[in-house]
């Protein structure tokens, strides 16, 4: 005789265990250009500073004669990290950050919680590059129907991002 649960008697809706990752982890750093309606990001391998510096200057690109605001959420070992606020303060971006189990304040977190329902829920990838070409697949269908495709910070995503080395 089975256990007791709220799922149908002949195949349980089966959710793969997160605890065993034979591939490691990625993180998406990702963006969202509150005026526009634009969302994109970048893929990275490690959350470090220079990871996070980096994509800082790639956003940078995409508003160059322009002053940022960017909400700094979920980077608790950067946001007081000397090199990254020189980079900043050079980038001529202010960074703003959300209180603490405030997260619901940043207009980011519904972007995000769309996209995992979108490329993440019901999906058993067999490594990384799967996932991020179904996420960057995803982000250009959204930037499209919310017209924002030719923005700049749409094209942030790119062919380089999708193709990380995979080790």
């Amino acid at each position: 005789m089975g256990g007791v649960a709220w799922a149908p008697r002949s195949l349980p809706h089966r959710m793969r265990a997160t605890y065993h990752r034979p591939h490691g982890v990625e993180y998406f750093l990702g963006f969202y250009d509150v005026h526009q309606d634009c969302f994109s990001g970048i893929f990275a391998k490690r959350k470090r500073v220079i990871e996070i510096c980096d994509a800082f200057r790639r956003l940078r690109a995409c508003y160059p004669r322009r002053r940022l605001y960017v909400v700094l959420d979920n980077l608790p070992h950067v946001h007081d990290h000397p090199r990254f606020l020189q980079l900043l303060r050079r980038l001529r971006i202010t960074p703003v950050y959300t209180p603490t189990n405030a997260s619901w304040l940043n207009l980011i977190e519904a972007q995000f919680g769309v996209t995992k329902r979108f490329t993440l829920t019901d999906t058993d990838d067999p490594d990384h590059h799967a996932r991020r070409r179904r996420i960057a697949r995803y982000i250009r269908y959204r930037n499209r129907q919310a017209g924002t495709a030719s923005h700049p910070l749409a094209h942030l995503l790119t062919i380089r991002d999708i193709k990380l080395e995979e080790h």
